[in-house]
């Protein structure tokens, strides 16, 4: 007697478009339409070449990106800017968290105030405040007259047209992007967990290493996430306050396209500034989860 054996077909899993999902097509159209396929063609871009009389040739070459890490002076920049995203993201940091800890846990009329004083600057553009710190930090600027005043320094302190001036600048700017995050999560901070820390006899130091600043890890990560790459970003404020000698990727950019007519390289400058800051941003963020762990074990 032969028994035939049939083949059972497991059914095909089919993605089911509940309400919930058809609610994330705009999101993922609007990604496609203004990051996705701009960013396509960048990278087309930056792996062709260009010609006397053509702005772009197709080809696949890694000339450009062969040509921006060899070239020293390109190379400088990228340096530079790394070294200003993460020194106004570190500044952002330090000066952010004691005014963010305040807007959280101040009074009321004091938490008020706080937060106008972030918001305030986001309703003028960056352009206007750019040209503001312009005119504070000149040679005749109210700056330096308080500084001459004070007999602090016996010459104008040159603040433009170097990496003080950006630096300056880029904090003021991104600044709010730093302290409304971590207020928001400071602000949920249960305080019987520093009550409860107290009363088991901790300092006040050991309480905030101990319970307030693992807790307060994810408004950092995020804080530092959009300062840092907002920052290597900038254009306006580092073309203003950096003047013509002190060049960054987004100027660089600007440079190449717009003045060299050199679009393959500008491309290629695109997509390493993209690249470098999507690395740099994984590389904090498994740094921070890695910090947590260490701050739950010792807290446990």
């Amino acid at each position: 007697m032969t028994v035939k054996v049939s083949r059972v077909h497991a059914p095909r899993r089919r993605i089911a478009w509940t309400g919930a999902g058809w609610l994330l097509l705009p999101g993922l159209l609007v990604l496609l339409a203004f990051f996705a396929l701009p960013m396509g063609t960048i990278l087309v871009y930056s792996v062709g070449r260009t010609a006397p009389g053509a702005l772009y040739i197709p080809d696949l070459t890694l000339a450009n990106y062969v040509a921006l890490v060899g070239t020293p002076v390109y190379f400088q920049v990228m340096m530079r800017t790394l070294r200003l995203g993460l020194i106004v993201t570190l500044l952002a940091l330090v000066i952010g968290y004691p005014y963010a800890f305040l807007m959280a846990r101040g009074r009321p009329w004091v938490r008020t105030g706080l937060l106008l004083a972030v918001l305030l600057p986001l309703l003028v553009s960056v352009v206007v405040r750019t040209y503001g710190w312009i005119v504070v930090l000149g040679l005749d600027g109210p700056v330096n007259m308080l500084l001459l005043a004070l007999r602090l320094t016996s010459q104008p302190v040159k603040f433009l047209f170097n990496e003080t001036g950006i630096v300056i600048g880029l904090l003021h700017v991104f600044f709010p992007f730093m302290v409304l995050p971590l207020s928001s999560v400071l602000q949920k901070l249960d305080p019987q967990l520093v009550e409860a820390a107290r009363t088991l006899g901790a300092g006040y130091p050991t309480v905030f290493w101990r319970v307030i600043l693992p807790l307060s890890v994810p408004g950092i990560a995020a804080g530092s996430m959009l300062v840092f790459t907002l920052s290597v970003a900038a254009y306006v404020t580092p073309a203003l306050m950096g003047g013509a000698g002190i060049n960054v990727m987004a100027t660089l950019v600007a440079q190449q396209i717009l003045v060299l007519v050199n679009w393959p390289l500008g491309a290629a400058v695109a997509v390493t500034l993209v690249g470098i800051t999507l690395l740099v941003v994984a590389v904090y963020n498994r740094f921070l989860e890695a910090s947590t762990g260490v701050y739950q074990r010792h807290a446990g």
